[in-house]
């Protein structure tokens, strides 16, 4: 037998066909259409499309890029999630996500860069969550502060926002915790006045070490972190854990990135990670 060489193009063509008839839906299936109108403004999906456990999983929107590098890392705990709670299948064992980097703050700022009361959502935020909602069965928010004008976005988009606030405070409640630490970007009132109405007392960074935490949040957004600015994030942790708290809750999503491995410590709450298992979960039930 004569042995034969596949030229380069020759075998890089095949292999692309190869990998191609592994995701193809058989012949007569239907291509799912996640971005396509859909009447009643509900996501028009392939009922066979991302099968799990015979029935399709929904579709999450991702309200993200407020910061990109937080947003970037909520998908990859989605993915995590999913290889741990979905039978694999090439490309189709994880919930479809449609992402969005709105590259503005969420809401409008005055001259001074300071948030305008009463909050306004940016409009063009708005309009792309229009969008998503056109196309996605639920939506995220990959990050916390937006969630002070979740109503604004469930209106716009027409679907509900499964909530990191919310999420995060149902794992405060599971462990029992009666006096939180909460450390985020300025003053982290998107959860100090939701624990308050709990019943739950909080305890926040003084006022002279929100600046310093603030810069090197904005540090990180901007791909400019060093190692000064990883170590006030655990200044900050060190501050809270010596007014004897129950815990901490991360409350921006920029904290777990600069504090690397830190983050995973039991008495730390990490809203991205809880919002990510609540995500899969929602998607597959």
């Amino acid at each position: 037998m004569r042995a034969t060489t596949m030229r380069p193009r020759r075998m890089a063509r095949t292999a692309w066909l190869v990998c191609l008839a592994l995701v193809l839906p058989p012949q007569g299936a239907q291509i799912s259409r996640a971005d396509a109108a859909a009447p009643q403004g509900k996501p028009v999906r392939d009922p066979a499309a991302t099968p799990h456990e015979g029935k399709a999983m929904k579709t999450i929107g991702v309200i993200g890029g407020l910061g990109p590098q937080a947003t970037m890392d909520f998908e990859q705990r989605v993915h995590r999630v999913a290889q741990r709670t979905i039978p694999p299948r090439a490309n189709s064992g994880y919930p479809p996500m449609i992402v969005l980097y709105h590259r503005r703050p969420p809401i409008l700022l005055g001259e001074d860069m300071k948030p305008r009361l009463p909050l306004t959502p940016d409009p063009g935020l708005l309009e792309s969550v229009r969008a998503i909602g056109a196309a996605a069965d639920f939506l995220v928010i990959a990050a916390n502060f937006p969630h002070l004008i979740q109503p604004e976005i469930e209106r716009a988009s027409g679907r509900k926002v499964l909530s990191m606030i919310d999420v995060t405070l149902d794992a405060v409640r599971a462990r029992g915790w009666r006096r939180v630490g909460v450390v985020g970007m300025g003053h982290p009132t998107v959860y100090t006045d939701r624990l308050a109405a709990l019943g739950i007392a909080a305890e926040t960074l003084a006022p002279e070490q929100f600046d310093p935490l603030d810069g090197a949040i904005l540090a990180l957004m901007e791909g400019r972190e060093t190692d000064a600015f990883r170590q006030l994030a655990h200044d900050a942790i060190a501050a809270l854990r010596g007014r004897g708290v129950d815990g901490i809750i991360l409350g921006c999503t920029e904290i777990p990135l600069l504090l690397g491995a830190a983050a995973d410590a039991p008495d730390l709450l990490n809203p991205a990670q809880l919002l990510a298992e609540a995500a899969v979960a929602k998607a597959i039930k």
